[in-house]
């Protein structure tokens, strides 16, 4: 059931008026979890707010620089940090570590040690000085890095969580995502509100079992409901576990929270299409359009909003537009395929072809495509085009059933049949013969009547419309499949046996009419007196 875009509109304000945020601290946890570009922009956007501890969203800076490898602007946040809180312990660890990256271990260890003395018996901070040296040199710093990490665990006597994060991240990094996951269950059992360890556990879990990571973000959510990282974090587990409805949903929460990013809006507008969201889809992204009318994955999701709601005129126009003014750009092969259905429920099918057709030669491999292009062949009387597209189809299945290559045997004799050049109807015929011969040549297979009935008329339609020997050879055939039951002629019986009967009987007396002599000619009035006979019995009409 689609909601109305003006009820949408209307929760979204509600939202808006009681959207909250955690300010400069959504920065940090989004650095803690290894999104320092999101980090940043949080951290750059909350700075001059009176909440923000600035000497501390400095160090964080700092640090993001430093991932980044800009050493000097991550100097200059330090020093910035310092001069406006020369007690915060973290600026010299910040300083400590670029010493590290220098390679002046000597001047980083007196950092250290002036950081300590601001945050004596601090296991957060001495275990930041712990991944200093990691992140310098893991191997190298090995003795530093665990007499760090022992420090950290006597001052809070195991329970600090930054510790069990440290230590997570190393098995990460050593490929042993178990042994990660439960350092960062550690972590959370240690400070339920820590969400570096929720966010990480997740990820660790996401992709052995996508269950635990959803539910380790849900309780971080329960726990910290403003966190803008807990709600894009989660959104973005549900859309990549196919939960279309609660990520969208989610999603939407999300964009209201002050600390979101400019291009989630956009990620919400695409959310919201695979929801089936079309018209709130469609109003976000008019919405980034109004401001960005270049904005290519917005023309993307316009065009494939209107097709979903039908609006094939609107979706026409800016599909078109859309592939116009991006010549060169990445299109998938659901933007030819969805362009081509808006065309054909416009009743353009000609043109719905080509696109159709662009996007089977983007993606030949795909076998729902080639089935589908098959379809719009056959709709549009291409029927020779439907057959080759389908038997492409055909031959990446991987066990194709005998029924399978009976229906690929039938459109090749539809197209062999509309044919009017009789070489191509002669081509066309021969492909549908192979199939059926992949049944009839069998021998593990014992093949049904109505089989050898096909065969039959694939060899009449490659010649000239005309029954031939081997189209009598076939018909044969199939009447002594038939006779083995003799249920088949019971004028009670109204299956299709008895009018495979009756047309192998017209089809035969037909082919032996025509050589015109007396052994032939007997063998037409056979065949007619068997049409008769069935007559009489009351079981042909």
């Amino acid at each position: 059931m689609k909601i109305k875009l003006f009820l949408s509109l209307a929760l979204a304000a509600g939202l808006m008026a009681s959207a909250q945020t955690q300010g400069y601290k959504d920065g940090i946890e989004y650095y803690k979890a290894g999104q320092y570009d999101n980090a940043r922009t949080i951290l750059e956007r909350t700075l001059s707010d009176a909440a923000t501890d600035q000497s501390l969203a400095n160090y964080y800076l700092g640090q993001v620089a430093l991932q980044q490898g800009d050493k000097a602007a991550a100097k200059s946040y330090f020093d910035k940090g310092l001069q406006l809180n020369p007690d915060n312990g973290y600026n010299y660890v910040g300083l400590g570590a670029l010493d590290l990256l220098n390679g002046q271990a000597s001047a980083a260890d007196k950092q250290f040690g002036e950081a300590q003395k601001h945050a004596k018996k601090n296991a957060d901070l001495t275990i930041a000085i712990a991944r200093a040296y990691y992140n310098a040199d893991a191997v190298k710093y090995a003795k530093e890095i665990q007499k760090y990490i022992d420090k950290a665990r006597k001052d809070s006597k195991l329970k600090a969580p930054s510790i069990y994060i440290l230590e997570g991240d190393m098995l990460m990094d050593a490929q042993d995502f178990g042994s990660a996951a439960a350092k960062y269950e550690n972590a959370i059992l240690n400070d339920p509100q820590n969400s570096e360890g929720y966010v990480k556990y997740a990820n660790a879990y996401f992709n052995v079992n996508k269950g635990y990571g959803i539910q380790k973000l849900e309780e971080l959510l329960a726990q910290q409901p403003n966190s803008a990282m807990a709600q894009r974090e989660l959104a973005e587990k549900y859309f990549l576990a196919d939960h279309w409805k609660k990520a969208s949903d989610l999603y939407g929460k999300y964009i209201q929270n002050p600390n979101h990013f400019p291009e989630d809006k956009a990620r919400y507008a695409v959310l919201l299409y695979w929801g089936e969201k079309y018209p709130e889809s469609l109003g976000v992204a008019n919405e980034i359009l109004s401001q960005d009318p270049s904005n290519f994955l917005m023309q993307r999701i316009r065009f494939l909003d209107q097709t979903a709601m039908k609006d094939y005129a609107a979706a026409i126009d800016n599909a078109a537009k859309f592939f116009a003014s991006n010549a060169g750009g990445n299109f998938t092969t659901n933007d030819y395929v969805t362009y081509a259905e808006a065309l054909s429920g416009a009743g353009q099918d000609s043109l719905a072809v080509v696109q159709y057709e662009l996007a089977a030669e983007r993606d030949p491999k795909n076998g729902d495509l080639l089935k589908n292009l098959s379809s719009v062949y056959n709709q549009n009387k291409m029927y020779a085009k439907g057959a080759d597209a389908y038997a492409a189809y055909l031959e990446m299945q991987e066990n194709p059933s005998p029924d399978d290559f009976y229906g690929m045997a039938t459109r090749y004799l539809q197209a062999a049949g509309a044919s009017t050049d009789t070489i191509q109807a002669r081509e066309l015929a021969d492909k549908g013969i192979v199939y059926i011969k992949k049944v009839i040549d069998n021998p593990n297979i014992k093949p049904m009547a109505q089989f050898y009935q096909r065969l039959a008329f694939l060899n009449i339609a490659g010649n000239n419309k005309q029954p031939n020997t081997e189209s009598i050879e076939a018909l044969d055939r199939m009447i002594e499949l038939l006779d083995e039951d003799p249920a088949n002629k019971d004028p009670k019986n109204q299956g299709n046996q008895l009018n495979l009967y009756k047309n192998a009987y017209a089809f035969k007396q037909a082919y032996y009419s025509r050589l015109k002599d007396a052994e032939n000619f007997e063998k037409a009035v056979a065949d007619y007196n068997a049409i008769v006979d069935l007559i009489k019995s009351g079981a042909a009409q």
